[in-house]
């Protein structure tokens, strides 16, 4: 019999801004550290206890796991375990995160090189030892660099999957499912607990076909896109199906595309993204933007959500005309300007409010799993495992929480601050 304490700092009965505090064998390690960039100000975790954490694991860059970790760096310098890729790019993403925030934001460039300096890399299935608790780094197939994060004890198994997919894309391979069976406890997400994505290779064709059709009608293809993650995958889609039209890539994602390329054994075909980033072209400056904007092509430029970035110029350029398309790809989250572009048809920029004539489209192309993934994850977990549901709204997880307990497992879906004390 083994004792696990958990508390949720996040992503508790609601998406982003993941925080999972976590208690074996004396040793307190926090499960990843977000900010929530979805409402007007930024949403930070509950804060860690006063005493401290013996480590930091990061499950991937993304700031809704990522944003809130160079807080841990103000009066401390616990170790940093993540994958040296979701090191680099979260980094990227936090300063980012920093330059552009109108808001405070409780950290400086300092923590942020205090907790790169922290940094323990660790290779897909290679650990770091605390005494005798073990940390372990798996493939989650989410975002390049993104891992499942494996805690180990002589007694104990846990498995944490941050953000995962079990499906293969043009980028990535889907996460492997064998370490779920050993697990004691599996703390995993539900952002989708209530939905099936559509098969990756419809939604690719379709996606090509509408590129194609606006292109060669002699408009712009728009995407706003993810830098990290998002963008790779539309380029790799774009390289798989030989598109031989100009494509562009803006803003962070550049930046991103070159990090990548550094570590691009993590991707499924290396060879594939390779040739994507041949296929396209990096716009240099104000006077490049200005002058891919006279003729047809692919642009794509974050922010995905069209707030900030170099989006909000490409959009405001393209929204009148009726050949031109702005071509959605992600979750668009409600109450920003994507969300207000879909629902309405209106779009509005700090310097620009108006009707899109452009076509307006979007596509699945979601690296979480989907409902019957998250179902077969719990059907391949131990009989009589402890599952804790994060990371998802409250009436999907707990409707997710009722397939779990028919599957066999003891289920938990924890309030913000609630603590579980589990023994196993």
């Amino acid at each position: 019999m083994a004792d696990v304490y958990l508390k949720a700092l996040g992503a508790a009965r609601e998406v982003g801004r993941s925080a999972i505090l976590l208690g074996v064998e004396g040793k307190l390690i926090l499960l990843d550290y977000g900010v929530s960039i979805e409402g007007e100000e930024p949403q930070f975790p509950l804060p860690v206890p006063p005493k401290g954490i013996h480590a930091v694991a990061i499950s991937h860059a993304h700031l809704d796991h990522s944003g809130a970790a160079p807080l841990l760096y103000v009066s401390g310098q616990p170790p940093l375990i993540s994958t040296p890729l979701t090191a680099t790019l979260s980094d990227l993403l936090i300063k980012d995160f920093m330059k552009l925030s109108k808001y405070y934001i409780p950290y400086e460039a300092p923590e942020v090189e205090k907790m790169l300096e922290s940094l323990v890399p660790l290779g897909y299935g290679e650990s770091y030892d605390i005494g005798s608790v073990t940390i372990r780094v798996l493939d989650a197939g989410h975002i390049p660099g993104s891992a499942m994060i494996q805690i180990e004890t002589p007694s104990l198994n846990v498995l944490y999957t941050g953000d995962y997919s079990l499906h293969d894309t043009c980028l990535l391979r889907g996460a492997g499912i064998s370490e779920f069976s050993k697990a004691d406890v599996v703390i995993m997400e539900s952002t989708y607990a209530e939905y099936d994505h559509p098969p990756r290779e419809e939604v690719e064709r379709e996606f090509v076909k509408t590129v194609l059709e606006v292109v060669e009608d002699g408009g712009i293809a728009f995407i706003p896109a993810f830098a990290v993650g998002r963008a790779q995958e539309i380029l790799c889609v774009l390289a798989k199906y030989d598109l031989q039209v100009p494509i562009y890539v803006d803003g962070m994602a550049r930046t991103a595309n070159d990090l990548i390329a550094e570590d691009s054994h993590l991707l499924r075909e290396p060879s594939l993204f390779k040739k994507a980033v041949e296929m396209s072209t990096k716009v240099k400056d104000w006077d490049h933007r200005k002058k891919i904007l006279s003729k047809p092509g692919v642009i794509i430029s974050p922010a995905g959500m069209l707030q900030g970035g170099p989006s909000e110029y490409y959009m405001e350029k393209i929204m009148e005309n009726e050949k031109n398309a702005v071509i959605f790809v992600s979750y668009v989250i409600p109450e920003t300007p994507a969300r207000q572009v879909i629902e309405t048809g209106i779009y509005a920029s700090p310097t620009k409010r108006g009707p899109v004539k452009a076509r307006i489209e979007w596509f699945d192309f979601s690296a979480h799993c989907g409902h019957s993934e998250l179902v077969k994850t719990l059907d391949s977990a131990k009989k009589g495992s402890k599952v804790v549901l994060v990371h998802g709204e409250e009436e999907a997880a707990v409707k997710l929480a009722e397939l779990s307990v028919k599957a066999g497992h003891e289920t938990f879906v924890p309030r913000l601050g609630e603590e579980l004390n589990l023994k196993v």
